[in-house]
């Protein structure tokens, strides 16, 4: 009897037998239909589910609605096969959180048709949870001063999202930072009062901020986040909410100095985070995540918060702690995620060799010490420079790891982020993964960024530390990247930006560049504006093309080091 053709499945599934007759019944031409011919089996993990086709036969069980829908895209691979083999296939993931978190903060506030693009790839990639990282960025009636610029999120918008969110069994988590990141607030006279440093401070790697960006722990700023989150709260389903509380740098430094040198900082961290907690739970009756890099560095004090909290583990390099981390966490008796990120931000094209390592660490240390899930974040720091493709490679790899630790492989990444995110173009991931790769080329660690994308913030002092036999190399091999077949005018911006941070660096390092430079500033320019009005609220524009002024003077100045 002729061997029949196995089907090739993105993920993995857990177990898969062919058997050697085909079907001849007629089968499930959509969702809902294959919903209809399945049953729920309580016995089943929540998101698991079992499939049989028989010659005669399909029978489908779930765990749950999701489930059904992760199996009802194992069907459509299974059956894309001109003729179709009978066989078994199991399936379950390994976390059960799997996030996504966007930054519509830094900047790009996405429109309601890029929200829906987000939405659709994260149920494409089996994640069920979505966040959306706010600062400033939600219209809060009592605060106009603050958001009038950003072109925020509305509550109607929130309401739109869920509803869409729910019709893709997907859980939309409210995000609202309430300790640390109050900057966009602070800049702002009414709002300095809340200020731990109101007229600024150095950060750890020594920038001077000239505004603050921590509340000073007391009943004022409390009262400020209770009315936040008193506004925002009520429209979200989710049992959950986000309240940040990340990189307090400045705490101790100004208005709780006295208090944190008598009572200690991490202690006077903790009870104002335990009162956010607090009041969430009482007021409001939801559980609180939050990001844990403070309290880890006093991890005594994570017994001082409310035992239904979830910490939130972040890092976005190689050589991140994760598996010391969060063995703490697991020790305190908390529930923790593990939240690697895209490596898309600070960047023109990625940073695909740190974005593929971390996320590995990230989900090994997760799965070892026993976190609920992994919660992917995609930033936008610097002007949010980057183009959404550049993170859809990190979204199949993060999902890969989460669903199945175990069988997660490079090697499938490629087909599944053809498939899910670039409308079965194949050969597209490689080219953006390709894209990724190329700061790797000037030979220079970089942390947090990617060397081009570094050159393009900081050329003075970056240029100093690349070599120019090393700069025309990496540019001559970004001029000649393969180009993917989706995307297009997304990648020609990606390419634009690239080669004008690195034509700049042959200026600035008194070599001759490209005759056209100035016209490559301007076509970059209007290209970032021209895709932001595309795709994002115009909020937040202008200060994205501020990025575009230092490029501006080193190219009419000619200055060279």
């Amino acid at each position: 009897m002729k061997q029949l053709p196995s089907p090739t499945f993105t993920p993995p599934p857990r177990l898969w037998e062919i058997g050697s007759e085909r079907s001849s019944i007629e089968l499930p031409q959509d969702l809902n239909a294959f919903k209809a011919v399945a049953t729920i089996d309580p016995t089943l993990p929540a998101e698991g589910y079992r499939i049989e086709i028989q010659p005669a036969s399909l029978t489908v069980t779930g765990g749950g609605p999701r489930a059904l829908r992760y199996a009802w895209q194992h069907f459509q691979q299974w059956t894309q096969l001109s003729e179709i083999p009978c066989g078994l296939l199991e399936d379950a993931p390994d976390m059960e959180r799997r996030g996504f978190m966007l930054d519509i903060s830094r900047c790009k506030v996405p429109t309601r048709e890029s929200l829906k693009t987000w939405v659709q790839l994260l149920s494409g990639f089996r994640y069920n949870e979505f966040q959306l990282y706010t600062e400033h960025t939600f219209a809060y009636k009592d605060h106009e001063t603050v958001w009038k610029d950003a072109s925020p999120m509305e509550a109607s918008d929130i309401l739109w999202l869920q509803d869409l969110c729910k019709d893709y069994d997907i859980e939309l988590v409210p995000n609202q930072n309430c300790f640390g990141h109050f900057e966009r607030w602070m800049k702002h006279d009414a709002y300095k009062k809340y200020a731990e440093c109101p007229n600024g401070f150095v950060n750890p790697w020594g920038e001077v901020k000239k505004e603050g960006s921590v509340l000073i722990p007391d009943q004022a700023s409390l009262d400020l986040v209770k009315g936040l989150l008193d506004e925002i709260l009520p429209l979200f389903e989710s049992p959950w909410v986000n309240i940040g509380c990340d990189e307090t740098f400045e705490l101790g430094q100004g208005a709780s100095k006295a208090r944190c040198e008598a009572e200690g900082a991490g202690k006077v961290y903790t009870d104002f985070v335990r009162e956010i907690m607090e009041y969430v739970k009482e007021k409001h009756g939801k559980r609180c995540q939050f990001w844990g890099d403070v309290i880890i560095k006093t991890p005594e004090q994570l017994q001082n918060l409310p035992s239904d909290t979830l910490a939130l583990e972040w890092g976005y390099e190689a050589d991140h702690p994760f598996i010391e981390d969060s063995k703490r966490l697991a020790e305190s008796g908390l529930e923790f995620m593990i939240c690697p990120g895209t490596c898309s931000w600070r960047t023109f094209g990625g940073r695909t060799e740190n974005m593929l390592q971390h996320i590995r660490k990230a989900s090994l240390a997760g799965r070892q010490n026993g976190a609920k899930g992994l919660l992917l974040t995609d930033w936008g720091d610097h002007g949010h420079m980057q183009q959404s493709p550049v993170s859809y490679p990190a979204l199949a790899w993060c999902a890969l790891n989460a669903w199945n630790t175990g069988k997660a492989r490079e090697e499938d990444i490629e087909d599944w982020c053809d498939a899910v995110a670039f409308n079965g173009n194949q050969g597209d991931t490689r080219c953006w993964m390709n894209a990724g790769r190329m700061h790797d080329l000037l030979e220079r660690k970089s942390v947090n960024c990617s060397n081009i994308f570094h050159l393009f913030e900081d050329p003075d002092n970056v240029s100093k530390e690349v070599s120019v036999e090393n700069v025309r190399k990496t540019l001559e091999a970004v001029e000649n990247m393969p180009a993917p077949k989706s995307f297009s005018p997304e990648w020609q911006q990606t390419v634009r930006n690239m080669c004008l941070s690195l034509e700049t660096t042959l200026k600035i390092k008194g070599q001759t560049p490209s005759p056209q430079l100035s016209d490559m500033l301007k076509a970059a320019r209007d290209g970032h504006q021209d895709l932001w009005l595309q795709r994002n609220r115009e909020g937040g524009l202008a200060e994205s093309l501020e990025m575009y002024t230092e490029m501006t003077h080193k190219i009419n100045a000619g200055e060279d080091v």
